[in-house]
């Protein structure tokens, strides 16, 4: 398995091309450039970064985090597009709509927050939960929004007036991750119980279940066919099944430590974000470890692939966001 390092990485992002490009969230500022290499450090106390998500035509990246608010920069002009205020706690969750018009917001304000993304403008917002709203996912066709966190409901939302719609149960501790099936009716979900749970968000039926021997699920991804299921599981490591039939395919107890987990977009790699600051890719087939990404000096909460699947984002608590050519 090849390891590299921020040095190493000296191709162009795939999909913004030469540029450099400046994020900052919070009072923290960091210069994310071609080569992967970090050419600014923190310069306040913003606190670390804990979620990124780049729209779908990878044009646009957000990133957010301890701060309470969410900055979103246009990738071509190397030039920050908005500060997105309003959270007044630190933000959790972050997903762009299928189109990409839309950007989705959520945190420990109890609050969700829905954003023009081409203008920056606040389309809605409503509170979500009792507790912290811990994660954010569209469906397929971008009319629906659900959100999920520390009470182990499942809100669904039309958007973009986030008119409430049904509540789906059955969860019994927080809910970390969400992820909606191609297939335009079911909704994965996983949280503290161990237990991925699969539902017809149009009926509320549970479609099936995947017990993770009461391991905690930090977060679930969904390959683009809608055939995997792969999870990043507290103590066991990097796990992926059938999404139908829920038989097991793989399990990597070697991705011990994995905060985070991401398919490409053509379903033939997985992307994993550990605790021991390494991102590390994997083949999607047969599990083999393609390639080990070191240089955060801390946990890794995010990671995301581009559209051409050339390039990972990474986000960490050290404060930094690291760009990594993974061709």
């Amino acid at each position: 398995m090849a390891e590299v390092t921020p040095s190493e990485s000296r191709r162009t992002w795939g999909w913004v091309g030469a540029i450099a490009a400046l994020v900052a969230v919070g009072a923290a500022v960091w210069a994310v450039w071609p080569r992967g290499q970090q050419r600014a450090s923190l310069a306040g106390g913003g606190g670390g970064v804990q979620v990124v998500a780049v729209s779908p035509d990878g044009a646009l990246v957000a990133a957010a985090g301890e701060a309470s608010s969410v900055r979103v920069w246009d990738a071509a002009t190397n030039a920050t597009r908005f500060t997105l205020d309003g959270h007044t706690g630190k933000v959790t969750g972050l997903a762009f709509a299928p189109d990409g018009t839309s950007l989705a917001s959520c945190g420990v304000d109890h609050t969700v927050r829905i954003w023009n993304a081409a203008t920056g403008a606040q389309v809605a917002s409503f509170d979500a939960a009792k507790k912290s709203v811990e994660c954010v996912a569209f469906s397929p066709d971008g009319a629906t929004l659900a959100s999920a966190g520390g009470d182990a409901t499942i809100c669904l939302w039309a958007v973009p007036d986030g008119r409430p719609g049904r509540v789906l149960r059955g969860h019994t501790r927080r809910v970390h991750s969400l992820a909606f099936l191609p297939d335009g009716k079911t909704l994965a979900s996983a949280g503290d119980d161990g237990v991925i749970r699969l539902t017809n968000w149009h009926t509320g039926a549970v479609v099936g279940a995947i017990a993770t021997d009461k391991h905690r699920v930090r977060e679930i991804a969904v390959s683009p066919d809608g055939a995997t299921l792969a999870a990043a599981v507290s103590g066991a490591g990097l796990r992926w099944w059938n999404a139908g039939n829920r038989s097991e395919r793989n399990k990597i107890e070697g991705a011990g430590g994995a905060l985070a987990v991401a398919f490409d977009r053509r379903g033939g790699r997985l992307a994993t974000s550990h605790e021991d600051g390494t991102v590390r890719i994997w083949s999607a087939a047969d599990g083999a470890a393609v390639k080990t990404l070191k240089g955060h000096s801390g946990p890794v909460f995010g990671v995301g692939f581009s559209p051409d699947g050339k390039t990972v984002v990474t986000a960490g608590g050290d404060g930094t966001v690291k760009v990594w050519d993974v061709p």
